[in-house]
């Protein structure tokens, strides 16, 4: 894939704010009214006049100085726009189980399986980051958190901090189990998917800790959606729930279908210690397409702290020497 640079804007956030500038023009009179009456003073007395560099300088000074306030008091900000191409014929969902079973690691203080389960996510985003991606919980009922964007930012934040344990909650429950991996085809019934893809990736995160659901009946109504399901099993054995004190729960670790069963009936089902398998698998099936560009706001870089530093010094600058020469004085 080809990258187009992207496309960078000086911006300014507060512009009217720079008229602060404009106080400066108080010290300046006031310095031309000091050098006109010094003048005078010197023809009066037949006194030479100095050179007039030290005077040039001192003007130029301040008038740097305003100008750097002006522009730290305006902010200007480089806003970058991304133009990366992203595919415009697929789109991918990365869809997180949320049900409490998630919560298991192999002892207290270990990973659990969640966050596990977001790390592999986070991989597969940045590794196929040019493909619309969206975020979606699991747990008896599939939510869009997001959907698919070229937007990298908004699906890192949502991966980072959207993301909560039986956030949304399920619907109320008929059944033991709060995950049930077939209402993936709530992918398909609604409208989560642009009508313009026509490649369509579903990325599923889960413990298997579902109930019962048609292997077959599920992959076939996903499947006549174009909607190709990728599954992958963050589990290992022995895992428990660990309450604060350390103390495990009720909850025993239990898959009612593998990973096996799953390939059987033909879905591409990995286990999470498979990512790279996964990715490539994928990219496979996405093949090549379409791309378009993103146009999507990537940064913003406010510059005003610099320029006040640079204000800062110059200050300084401004004000060493007449302080030197303050103190020569009272020496002599």
């Amino acid at each position: 894939m080809d990258a187009t640079l992207p496309l960078a804007t000086l911006v300014f956030l507060t512009p009217w704010a720079a008229l602060v500038g404009l106080a400066f023009l108080v010290p300046l009179v006031a310095l031309a009214a000091r050098a006109r009456a010094g003048s005078r003073v010197r023809s009066s007395l037949g006194l030479g006049h100095p050179g007039s560099a030290r005077m040039l300088a001192r003007v130029a000074g301040l008038a740097v100085l305003a100008a750097l306030v002006a522009a730290t008091a305006a902010q200007p900000s480089i806003r970058t726009t991304d133009r990366t191409p992203v595919r415009a014929d697929a789109e991918l969902y990365l869809t997180f189980d949320v049900t409490r079973s998630m919560l298991a690691a192999a002892r207290p203080g270990a990973v659990v399986r969640f966050e596990r389960a977001r790390t592999i996510g986070l991989r597969v985003h940045r590794a196929l980051r040019d493909v619309p991606t969206g975020v979606a919980t699991l747990t008896n009922r599939m939510m869009p958190l997001l959907f698919p964007t070229g937007d990298e930012r908004s699906v890192e934040a949502v991966l980072r901090h959207s993301l909560k344990i039986m956030q949304p909650q399920p619907t109320f429950l008929t059944a033991p189990r709060a995950s049930q991996l077939g209402t993936l085809t709530l992918a398909a019934d609604r409208s989560y998917f642009n009508p313009e893809a026509r490649t369509r990736v579903l990325v599923v995160l889960s413990d298997l800790d579902t109930d019962f659901f048609s292997l077959d009946g599920t992959l076939t109504l996903l499947r006549r959606h174009r909607i190709e399901p990728f599954l992958v099993r963050v589990a290992k054995p022995g895992e428990r729930i660990f309450d604060r004190n350390g103390q495990p729960e009720r909850y025993t670790s239990v898959s009612t279908v593998s990973v096996s069963q799953l390939r059987s009936a033909g879905w591409h089902a990995y286990e999470e210690s498979q990512p790279d398998k996964l990715i490539s698998d994928i990219r496979s099936y996405l093949g090549a397409g379409a791309m378009r560009p993103s146009g999507v706001v990537e940064s913003q870089r406010n510059l005003a702290p610099l320029l006040a530093l640079l204000a800062l010094l110059t200050a300084i600058a401004l004000t060493v020497p007449s302080l030197h020469a303050g103190l020569t004085a009272r020496s002599a």
